[in-house]
């Protein structure tokens, strides 16, 4: 019952003043520092160093009447500057525009981060930043219409039916095929295009020691079987703390950080008579030599990447939300209500309101009502509020998730996409097809480093050859005889030719040998005159009766018979 009455509160009060009772959980402005370890800015760093919460030891450029100057400066001299403190040395340096963060934007609509100096230092998604982003993003595309669609597209049409794989060491494709089944790696390579497109990054880890499963702080009757091929596994990249390189070179890694909770049981089990806890806490290093690590959407010097819907985060919660609104005005104008007026004492309101309990909350048709002339019902509807449905924020939000994104309104599947003539689909097609073509060259980089640590381990030094069906056919068999003319001329040999004739023809699996093999034994040996028919000898052909089988004599009968 008392959840009922929180119920009908909670949507008397969504009714009543036409908001939802949530603030935005996913917001990309400005968010101030709750502690030390978020601090952004200047004015911040000056809060928390001066209620002696941390330390500063600073290195800045002071412009002086002699020129400009380094100037090193301890917590209170770089107080001191900041707060226009005349008597300090370094006075100029209060005069840099760039200590107060909201000095271009006035603080109007939302205060943008502008850092005070530039170099990595303030380009780092370091971890409560990374982690706020892993979260927003994977909350955006489990419970986001648009942001799931846009993670799907991109998904589905870089790496669509997959791959095909040639090489011509036939040794290198057998290992490979049995690396693949092993490893299930085509189901591996679906989720790291999801993991890809939401996270910003993978995460390969080869397993050490010929181990087929990652073990951490086993019992000594709980050890990992082998195997001859080697595993790899998918790290979600949240539990990667750090990632330790030399700070003045960060391709130079050493090792990476997993620090996290495991997933809870509810059951357990026992592996060689020991049991199996329901979760555990791992910290532990993996040597940088064992990773294989991509990331899109930063730059040379940061270490981590970022989602795809990394931009577009704030709008698409503006975008839900216009939704939202939009229908709480369309509730609120079909909304109605009845105002009852009685002449009378108490116990007759008292009595008229136990009358209604008992019909319910909407009365069923067909009703009668039975009161005196001193009882007045009147229908009234709501007077608030214009109407639902018709603001522009949709299409704005929508088109900036579109821009942000990459992906055209048109393949977002919205009421906006009508109109469009199939010349402006192409246009707009073009771009995309140029960033899907993009994420694919990491997809190939994956298989190409993944491929040839597989193939060491066996002393094979040959490459695999991995090639993608075209991304949107516009004409197949124009290609088709384009391969042909290639292979006529001797650009490309026949096995690579028959290997992208049968992409394009979406054949999933396709071996060569096996069709020369099946088409040489469906070749029907002719005789040895029929081979050239100019000096063939003639074929013996009987007058009296045609291949239908009718005689001359036959067709004369059916003829009188008029049949």
């Amino acid at each position: 019952m008392d959840q009922q009455l929180e119920k009908s509160a909670e949507r008397a009060y969504i009714l009543k003043n036409n908001v939802i009772k949530s603030d935005y959980s996913v917001d990309d402005r400005f968010q101030p520092a709750n502690s030390v370890e978020e601090t952004h800015t200047t004015q911040e760093l000056l809060h928390y160093a001066e209620s002696g919460q941390c330390e500063i030891e600073a290195r800045v450029i002071a412009s002086g009447s002699k020129g400009n100057a380094f100037a090193s400066l301890n917590t209170k001299e770089f107080i001191e500057s900041a707060k226009y403190n005349n008597k300090t040395r370094f006075k100029e340096s209060s005069f840099d525009s760039f200590m107060y963060d909201d000095y271009y934007t006035g603080g109007n609509v939302g205060t943008d981060f502008m850092p005070l100096m530039g170099g990595p230092y303030n380009k780092q998604l370091y971890m409560y930043d990374y982690l706020k982003m892993h979260a927003a993003s994977f909350h955006a595309y489990n419970h986001d219409p648009m942001g799931k669609r846009i993670v799907h597209i991109i998904r589905d049409y870089t790496l669509g039916r997959g791959y095909s794989v040639d090489c011509k060491n036939k040794l290198a494709l057998a290992v490979w095929k049995a690396f693949c089944e092993a490893n299930n790696f085509n189901e591996l390579l679906d989720y790291a295009a999801l993991e890809l497109s939401i996270y910003g990054e993978v995460i390969w880890w080869e397993l050490p020691n010929d181990d087929i499963y990652i073990g951490y702080n086993l019992r000594d009757e709980q050890e990992i079987p082998k195997g001859k091929l080697p595993r790899f596994r998918l790290i979600d990249p949240s539990v990667i703390w750090e990632i330790i390189t030399y700070p003045e070179d960060i391709t130079r890694k050493l090792a990476y950080v997993w620090v996290a909770p495991t997933q809870y049981q509810i059951y357990s089990s026992t592996n060689w008579g020991e049991r199996v806890p329901g979760m555990k806490f791992i910290y532990q290093q993996i040597p940088a030599n064992q990773v294989l690590h991509y990331k899109v959407n930063s730059v040379s010097n940061e270490k981590r990447g970022r989602s795809d819907l990394f931009s577009v985060l704030g709008y698409l919660k503006r975008l839900r939300d216009s939704v939202d609104y939009s229908i709480l005005g369309l509730q609120k104008n079909m909304a109605w209500s009845i105002d009852t007026s009685i002449e009378g004492s108490q116990a007759d309101i008292d009595a008229y309101v136990r009358s209604q309990q008992e019909l319910g909350t909407i009365p069923p048709a067909g009703s009668e009502f039975v009161h005196s002339k001193k009882i007045e019902r009147q229908y009234l509807s709501n007077l608030g509020g214009g109407k639902g449905g018709n603001s522009n924020a949709f299409d704005w939000a929508l088109t900036m998730i579109a821009g942000g994104s990459g992906i055209p309104i048109s393949y977002l599947g919205s009421h906006l996409t009508g109109g469009s003539t199939r010349a402006s689909a192409l246009v707009a097609t073009e771009p995309t097809v140029k960033m899907f073509e993009k994420r694919r060259e990491v997809y190939e980089r994956i298989l190409q480093d993944i491929s040839r640590r597989v193939l060491s381990r066996f002393g094979i030094k040959d490459d695999l050859e991995f090639t993608f069906p075209e991304l949107i056919v516009q004409d197949r068999s124009q290609k088709i005889k384009d391969i042909v003319t290639a292979d006529l001329n001797g650009y490309i040999s026949k096995d690579t030719a028959a290997s992208i004739v049968a992409s394009e023809l979406d054949i999933t699996h396709f071996n060569y040998e096996k069709e020369k093999e099946m088409m040489q034994n469906n070749v029907q040996v002719m005789p040895e005159q029929m081979t050239n028919p100019l000096t063939a000898p003639g074929m013996d052909t009987d007058f009296t009766t045609d291949q239908t089988g009718f005689s001359n004599e036959m067709k004369s009968n059916i003829r009188d018979q008029n049949v």
